[in-house]
């Protein structure tokens, strides 16, 4: 009867082997829950990013709009230049030549 009894309870080094795995566990059980806490943070920091890559698109777009705006104003008022150059510049020195060369012409007919 005492041997049967000895038989069925562990021997110590069993219960060494047990306690060894039960510790590894353990240990293992912490790294979990750190690599939850490194994942939830990781998640939170990605949504993060994507709302500020998101806010960068708007504000990217935004200033595009704002660019070609511009672009196309300038565009405009250089037209406007020419066509103010133009009728500032080119036209009174066409009339003044005009009118030289109906004087000159009014010289020779007089003259002749």
């Amino acid at each position: 009867m005492a041997r049967s009894d000895v038989v069925d309870e562990p021997s110590l080094g069993e219960v060494s082997r047990r306690i060894d795995q039960v510790a590894v566990s353990l240990t293992q059980l912490v790294q979990r829950t750190e690599y939850t806490a490194d994942r939830r943070f990781d998640d939170r920091r990605f949504t993060e990013l994507e709302s500020d890559v998101t806010e960068l698109r708007r504000h990217l777009t935004e200033e595009m709009r704002a660019l070609k705006t511009s672009i196309d104003a300038a565009t405009e008022r250089r037209g406007t230049n020419v066509r103010q150059a133009v009728y500032a510049g080119v036209l009174p020195a066409v009339l003044v030549l005009m009118g030289i060369v109906v004087q000159i012409w009014l010289a020779r007919q007089g003259a002749a």
